[in-house]
Parts: structure tokens; sequence; C-alpha cells
């Protein structure tokens, strides 16, 4: 596996500019999180991190195989088709879902990092500078995927995280937006164990880094004004919707499991005090 070093070390010294959307890794994460309904640590998403030295960008497969489809009309009559089927088939499992709602795109190159979201039935998406992280480099070491890492701390938007990096991966990166490490972040976790990123795989590669499908359909937002709009939707999901609705004649309403009505007011997710999102600070 360690034979892929010296080959990305090459193609970092010899790449000219126009191959710079082409990745030299891709590395998959395994995505560990909170259920915002229970507050339990039971949630599991894949995302993948394409990445060289200057550019990258972390992503749902399944999410993005979803947009790429929206992204057209051909791709919408294709999923319309594909979920009629399974409907009437009772096969629901057939019904391409996405599997986490958000891509982060980095570029060191314009110094800048977007997040794109969706929230309930918005596409929202925050520009900011590249992270200048203050991590904290211990003695600590353990092995991951065969690589020997180092543990590293450091706060971050109102979370503590401890991350293992490898220092023989010649790229700062990791997943979601920690970077800054002399080394390919491979595992990292939040001090309360809410949020764990566990690299299963890595590969050298020449794909495109790739865009985000859809992405002029985002409405920029401010990082910490697009969390506040996120606790919003939670803290009252179906009032939102029906107020994104309300000029369409359209209104939602929520039933439990044995379809009678619930009362809209009624909570559906935990509160902010129960459980919070991976960044705090806003």
């Amino acid at each position: 596996m360690k034979g892929i070093l010296p080959i990305i070390a090459i193609c970092v010294s010899v790449a000219p500019t126009s191959a710079q959307n082409k990745a030299d890794i891709e590395v998959s994460y395994s995505y560990e999180f909170p259920n915002f309904k229970t507050a339990a640590r039971e949630s599991h998403n894949q995302y993948i991190l394409r990445a060289n030295t200057r550019e990258s960008r972390f992503f749902s497969p399944r999410t993005e195989y979803v947009d790429s489809m929206q992204s057209t009309p051909e791709g919408k009559a294709k999923l319309n088709e594909i979920t009629t089927n399974a409907y009437t088939s009772g096969n629901f499992d057939k019904i391409p879902r996405a599997d986490g709602s958000y891509y982060v795109v980095k570029s060191a190159t314009s110094d800048k990092m977007h997040c794109y979201e969706t929230v309930g039935m918005e596409k929202l998406v925050s520009e900011e500078p590249m992270p200048k992280i203050d991590w904290q480099i211990g003695e600590d070491s353990r092995n991951i995927l065969g690589y020997d890492c180092v543990k590293a701390t450091t706060q971050y938007n109102g979370r503590v995280w401890n991350a293992w990096f490898a220092p023989d991966i010649p790229i700062q990166n990791g997943p979601w937006k920690l970077s800054g490490l002399p080394g390919l972040i491979l595992e990292a976790e939040s001090a309360d164990g809410l949020y764990i990123f566990t690299a299963t795989g890595i590969e050298k590669t020449g794909k495109d880094i790739g865009t985000v499908y859809l992405a002029d359909q985002y409405e920029k937002m401010n990082r910490k004004e697009m969390l506040k709009a996120k606790r919003a939707f939670f803290d009252n999901p179906l009032g939102n919707i029906n107020a994104q609705l309300s000029g369409k004649n359209m209104k939602i309403t929520a039933q439990d499991e044995h379809g009678n009505k619930v009362d809209n007011g009624k909570r559906i997710f935990a509160t902010r005090e129960e459980v919070d999102f991976i960044e705090t600070d806003y």
C-alpha cells in the first residue's frame, strides 16, 4: 500500500497547472454522528475525499448520485421512473436516496473553502477562508490502514478534536473541514465522542476532483447564519417547510406510524441542549 507515496510525490512535482483539478488520492471515510431525534450516536454515512496538495472535495457518493440525476431533464425522468417502479413493486430500498447532506470544497489556490448543505428544502452554501487550525501535535502514535499516524489535538468551531495524521502521506488535508497538519488525517474524533471520521480505504487516483452538481442553486450565506438557519429548521421542521410552500398552495402534515395526524407543532428533533451540530459556535 505504501507504494502510493512516491507516486504522489512525483505527481506533485511535475503536474502542470492544468492538471490541478486531478486528484492524487481518493480516501473513503466512515462518518459516525448523532441521531438528531434520539441524541444517540447511531448514524453512519460514507464519504469520499478526493484531493491533491492544493484542492479537494469531500462528498457522499450516494448524495452525489442523486444530485447528478437531478441535474438534467433526462436524469430527473430516470429518477422518477426508478422511484415509481420501486413504489409500485413495494421495494422501497431501490429508491435512490441521499446519504449525507453536505459537500466541502477546499482550495489553497484561492484560499477559500465552500460548504454546501441541504437544510429542509433549502440549499445553502457558505464561503470561508481556508481554515488556519491551531493543532497541538503530541507524541502518541497509532497504525491506521498500514500507515504510522501521529496524534494531534485542536479546538475548532466549538468542539475539541483529536486527530491522527499520516506524515508519510504529504497532503495536508482530511475529512470534513479538518486540515493543516503535516500529513493526511486518517481519523478524527470530537472529544465528546459524538462525531467520528475514520478512513476505511485509500488509493492513488487520477480522477477529477470534480465540482458540486446544482451548485448554482445554493443560496450564499454566512457560516454562522447557515448554522442558525439549520437550527431553526430542526426546532420547527414542518413549520419551516410549510412556510417555504406557502406560495404553492401546498401544506405538509405529519403522521405517526399508525397514520394518525400529529400536531405540526410537536418537536421532532432533539433540542440543542440534548445534541448539537458538528459546529457549535453559532
